[in-house]
């Protein structure tokens, strides 16, 4: 049984990324809030190492020195907080519903701003059009995804990652510590943060946007984002005029999929501490709520705001999925990215880089308890089960 490992307080964090930086504005002040509850989850709920512990407090200080540097960038640019942000599109659901291999796929086309892993873990200075493809941000997360594919190749089977394509905002949200950081088994934090209002979080989340266009056009963002199905109307209250994809698998797939992924991300020992079925059963019933809050959501926003697919549409037939997409949004699906999509496809069918195995049973969930659990969302749907 590990011990509970120890953290910096909030106030340590602080003073440590003010002297990195050599600033002291913060920005808007409700981020302490999210940083003081997660630092308590850690406490109690983690059942970290030391050793995996250390690893935490390098990313919870670089998120406030991003926060210092936002300011700073915004009080020399005054002017791009005014800018505007056209109509985006946010891919939601459950996770390991093909939100990603659609995400990718409509990355490539260039109408679309994405959300980078690299420029959202690093965003100041905002990255530049014409020398983006050399940014030291980019070449650093390239080295670090082929240095993953030798070491975690198993993480390859399991996910597609990919440097230029739109991924889970976690580091912008994360600016206001109010991601969902799923990556942790921090369970009373991922409580707070699915209860939390997220208002002033996609507020600061539409101001990061904004910095991150302002030398980087288009302007239309892609975002790629499962877990906004948790505050729907909030995100639509920062991006009024936002559509959502919304993809459909059976849950009972899904969410034993997702539990298998998350856990296999956990600081090494952790996942052992906790156990596969707490694990289970947290994720299961996380996304239960999350599902639950978004089919709530959808009907107060209107149904004129969603499309809705399927992963099977998405593996099978992915061009002609993409065109009724397209027409939904009022968008041209030019020859160009039709090709572009058919040769990624060619390097991303199933399977092309191993296998994820997993069993419900694996994490103490049953596919007919999940089914019975998720029968609401199936039933609205009409999502296929079984097969």
């Amino acid at each position: 049984m590990l011990m509970r490992a120890t953290y910096p307080t909030a106030e340590m964090l602080l003073a440590q990324a003010s002297e990195i930086a050599g600033l002291i504005d913060f920005g808007p002040k409700g981020f302490r809030e999210g940083l003081d509850r997660l630092l308590e989850s850690l406490r109690d709920d983690a059942r970290f190492s030391e050793e995996a512990a250390a690893g935490v407090t390098p990313l919870l200080v670089k998120r406030l020195v991003n926060r210092l540097l936002i300011e700073q960038w915004f009080a020399e640019n005054p002017g791009a907080s005014h800018a505007s942000i056209e109509a985006p599109i946010s891919i939601i659901g459950l996770p390991r519903t093909g939100t990603t291999a659609l995400a990718n796929m409509m990355s490539l086309d260039p109408q679309f701003r994405c959300l980078r892993p690299w420029e959202q873990a690093e965003p100041c200075p905002p990255p530049v059009l014409a020398t983006e493809a050399n940014d030291p941000r980019r070449l650093s997360h390239i080295a670090g995804l082929e240095a993953m594919a030798r070491n975690r190749p198993d993480l390859m089977a399991m996910h597609l990652f990919d440097a230029d394509a739109s991924v889970e905002d976690t580091e912008v949200l994360g600016l206001d510590f109010a991601a969902q950081q799923a990556v942790w088994p921090v369970f009373g934090y991922h409580q707070w943060y699915r209860d939390r209002d997220m208002r002033e979080t996609f507020a600061y989340h539409h101001r990061v946007a904004q910095m991150l266009q302002s030398s980087r056009p288009p302007n239309r963002w892609l975002f790629k984002a499962p877990h906004h199905k948790f505050h729907l109307e909030a995100v639509a209250n920062a991006y009024p005029d936002i559509r959502f994809i919304f993809t459909h698998r059976d849950p009972a797939k899904s969410v034993p999929s997702y539990a298998s992924f998350i856990s296999s991300l956990y600081p090494a020992g952790a996942a052992d501490e906790i156990g596969l079925e707490t694990i289970g059963r947290q994720t299961h019933n996380h996304l239960l709520i999350g599902m639950q809050r978004a089919v709530e959501a959808r009907g107060r926003l209107g149904e004129g705001r969603f499309i809705d697919v399927y992963q099977h549409e998405i593996d099978r037939q992915p061009i002609e999925t993409l065109q009724r997409i397209y027409t939904k949004l009022g968008l041209d699906l030019k020859p160009e990215v039709i090709d572009a999509v058919r040769r990624w496809g060619k390097s991303n069918s199933a399977g092309a880089h191993g296998t994820h195995r997993y069993t419900p049973e694996q994490f103490g969930l049953s596919v007919d308890q999940i089914r019975s659990d998720f029968g609401f969302y199936i039933q609205a749907f009409d999502v296929p089960v079984g097969g």
